[in-house]
C-alpha cells in the first residue's frame, strides 16, 4: 500500500511521540504497586526499548510506502563508496561541532559545562546496559527521520529560496525543534549545531541513512567513552574548565 507523503509524514511524527511516551503505559500498569524508583524503572525500560525498536520497524515501512518523495529524495544519490566516507567524515563533523559549539556555549554564553539531560540518561544507561539499545540505535534512527526527513525536508522542500537560504532556515527550524525534544534548554547551541551536520549529510548525499549511521555512531562513542571513562573525563572537563576560564580571564 502507497501513502502519501503527507500521512506518511503525520504517521512518523505520531509514531515518535508514542515511542517517547512509551513509559506511561507501565506507570500507569504498576500504578498503586507502592514500588521503589529503581523497581519502576526496571518495569519501565522494557516498555521503553520495545516502543522504540517497534517505532523504528513501523517508520521503516511507512518509509518505504511513500509514493510522492521530495525533490531530495527524488535527486539522484550518492554513490555507495562515497556514503560510507560521508559516514565517517559526518561523525568526525559532528564531534568537532559539538565540542565548537560546547565552548561557546560555555565560555560565552556561560551556561553549564555538563548537561543534564546526558547525565540523566547515561545514569539509567549505567543502571541498565539494554537501554543503550535506545540510545545508540532506535534512538538515532527516529530523530534522524522526524527531525531530518519529515521536517527539514518539508522545510526545504517547501521555501521557495536558493537552496543555501533555504538550507539555513530548514534547518535552524528543525534544528531548534530537535534540541527542544531532548529538553535541554542550557545546550540549545549544541543541538542546533549537530542538526546541520546531520542535516548537511542528507542534503550532501540524498540519502537518510547517511545522517543515521553518523548520529548512531556520534551516540554510541559518547556511550562507550561516558561508560568507560565517565569520572576521568569529568575530571578532565572541570580542569580543561577551570584552565580555559584562568586563560579567558588573562586576555579580557
Amino acid at each position: 500500500m502507497k501513502l502519501s507523503r503527507l500521512w506518511a509524514n503525520i504517521w512518523i511524527i505520531l509514531i515518535y511521540a508514542g515511542a517517547q511516551v512509551s513509559s506511561l503505559i507501565p506507570a500507569a500498569i504498576y500504578h498503586g504497586q507502592n514500588l521503589s524508583p529503581s523497581e519502576m524503572m526496571t518495569k519501565v525500560i522494557p516498555y521503553m526499548i520495545g516502543a522504540f525498536v517497534l517505532a523504528s520497524i513501523l517508520v521503516y515501512f511507512i518509509n518505504r510506502s511513500i509514493k510522492d518523495e521530495t525533490r531530495l529524495e527524488r535527486s539522484p544519490k550518492e554513490r555507495w563508496l562515497y556514503t560510507i566516507i560521508w559516514v565517517i567524515a559526518g561523525f568526525f563533523m559532528a564531534l568537532i561541532i559539538q565540542a565548537i559549539m560546547n565552548m561557546i556555549n560555555v565560555y560565552i554564553l556561560h551556561q553549564p559545562i555538563e548537561s543534564q539531560n546526558t547525565n540523566n540518561i547515561m545514569a539509567v544507561a549505567k543502571q541498565y546496559p539494554f537501554f543503550i539499545v535506545i540510545i545508540s540505535l532506535a534512538g538515532p534512527f527516529l530523530e534522524e527521520f522526524v527531525f531530518r526527513k519529515v521536517i527539514f525536508g518539508e522545510l526545504y522542500e517547501w521555501l521557495n529560496l536558493p537552496r543555501w537560504a533555504a538550507f539555513l532556515i530548514a534547518g535552524t527550524l528543525s534544528g531548534l525543534l530537535f534540541a527542544a525534544a531532548h529538553m535541554d534548554f542550557d545546550h540549545t547551541l549544541i543541538y542546533l549545531g549537530m542538526a546541520f551536520v546531520f542535516a548537511g549529510l542528507y542534503v550532501a548525499t540524498r540519502r537518510i541513512i547517511v545522517p543515521i549511521l553518523a548520529h548512531m555512531a556520534m551516540n554510541s562513542f559518547v556511550v562507550i567513552m561516558q561508560l568507560a571513562l565517565g569520572d576521568k573525563l569529568n575530571e578532565a572537563a572541570d580542569q580543561l574548565k577551570s584552565t580555559s576560564q584562568l586563560i579567558w580571564h588573562l586576555f579580557q
